[in-house]
């Protein structure tokens, strides 16, 4: 077209695209209806969700690391999330995907009587959060979210003028990009520093676990079952492994961090253990690899969802995991697809940002505020029930 700036016209294509405009090396700062911090699962749905209630909205999704990347999970997701994933059109990862529905050993029988603990319903698909994360992530940018992947939040202010969050972002490949939003998420982990920002408390130990998880080879482990064995040494945690859909399996253990600290003992070696354990029952580990823990921040420290005006907390940054299970996944992908909701509500002007927010912060109590209550009450009578049994041992022996 005569008389146009084509250095302009690549400028704007840029920021439809999502992404961040250059202009003679320097940063251009975009104006955001909202910014989702952590392009994990919640973060990712909580990003999806919105386009799809508000598809004209400006969304960014911003993470520290590129995609697809590693995560130390248990690689399971629960059908109940698998079908929220549906939902929003991003279920294509189950494809081909092993669905486990058998648990062995059974579960101790306090954990029957009590908290109804039985097996995983409609069962469990094993997906690699190397897979899994990425589907997310490129599934929300092809909807339009812009792509901040390869940047750390390092600081945030709000413009209480503006009525915006303005956030500083370092960038992986060097420098500086600042951008502005009207609506702030955290979904950036156990270690959110949205969170902080906002001045929420610190995680306690005594709500913290941490887990350990590796791939290995095994023999013995029956196709299409999961090992969920409840060692004594583990003092209420319990130690995992289940068949990959390539070949292999995933294994790992988890624990509180309080007992972590006073065993004394690495985590490996209480990986060693496990495998010791396993092979007593007939399954066979070897060639164990890619070894990564990582912290559980449990609901039983209840996290204010909407600690300050304009912003919000989903997933693992919000300590959405069960304090019994240690499951995060499904939990994260229920209120990321709330709060999305909740976001694009408000801006088609169905009510207040606050509002809105608030909204979604009650949603989630009301679904899980008792739950996350029962299984808290659940790991410690388990845990209590586990060390007098050490003691009981222990006595006998003597």
């Amino acid at each position: 077209m005569d008389g146009a700036d084509p250095e302009r016209n690549e400028r704007i294509v840029d920021e439809r695209r999502g992404r961040p405009a250059v202009h003679n090396g320097t940063i251009v700062q975009t104006t955001w209806d909202a910014a989702v911090i952590g392009a994990g699962p919640a973060g990712s749905v909580c990003a999806c969700s919105a386009l799809a209630a508000a598809p004209r909205l400006r969304v960014a999704l911003v993470d520290m690391e590129v995609f697809p990347r590693d995560k130390a999970c248990g690689d399971a997701v629960r059908a109940d999330a698998a079908g929220v994933l549906r939902d929003l059109g991003l279920g294509a990862v189950f494809d081909g995907r092993p669905l486990i529905k058998d648990l062995i050993p059974p579960p101790p029988r306090v954990l029957v009587e009590y908290g109804g603990v039985g097996g995983f319903g409609a069962g469990c698909y094993i997906v690699e959060r190397r897979v899994f994360d990425d589907h997310l992530f490129q599934g929300a940018v092809r909807r339009g979210a812009g792509d901040y992947s390869g940047h750390r939040l390092v600081d945030a202010a709000f413009d209480e003028a503006a009525g915006q969050w303005r956030l500083t972002l370092a960038r992986r490949a060097g420098g500086v990009t600042r951008i502005a939003c009207r609506t702030l998420v955290g979904a950036d982990g156990p270690g959110s520093m949205v969170r902080r920002l906002a001045g929420v408390r610190k995680r306690e130990a005594r709500h913290t676990c941490i887990a350990l998880r590796a791939y290995a080879r095994a023999e013995g482990l029956g196709r299409g079952t999961m090992r969920v064995d409840h060692l004594g040494s583990l003092r209420g945690g319990y130690g995992w492994t289940f068949p990959l859909a390539g070949g292999g399996v995933n294994i790992g253990v988890i624990l509180g961090v309080g007992d972590y600290k006073q065993a004394r003992r690495p985590l490996t070696a209480h990986l060693e253990e496990y495998v010791r354990h396993l092979s007593g029952r007939g399954v066979q580990i070897g060639g164990i690899e890619r070894i990564r823990t990582h912290p559980l921040p449990l609901a039983s420290q209840v996290v204010p969802l909407v600690p300050r005006p304009g912003l919000a907390l989903v997933g693992d940054a919000a300590a959405m995991v069960n304090p019994f299970t240690g499951e995060g996944i499904q939990y994260g992908v229920w209120a990321g697809r709330e709060l999305g909701r909740a976001i694009g509500r408000s801006a088609n002007g169905a009510g207040s940002r606050e509002t809105a927010l608030e909204g979604y912060a009650r949603a989630y109590a009301e679904r899980y505020a008792e739950h996350m209550k029962r299984f808290g009450d659940l790991r410690d009578l388990h845990r209590s029930w586990t060390l007098s049994g050490r003691s009981r041992r222990r006595v006998s022996q003597q």
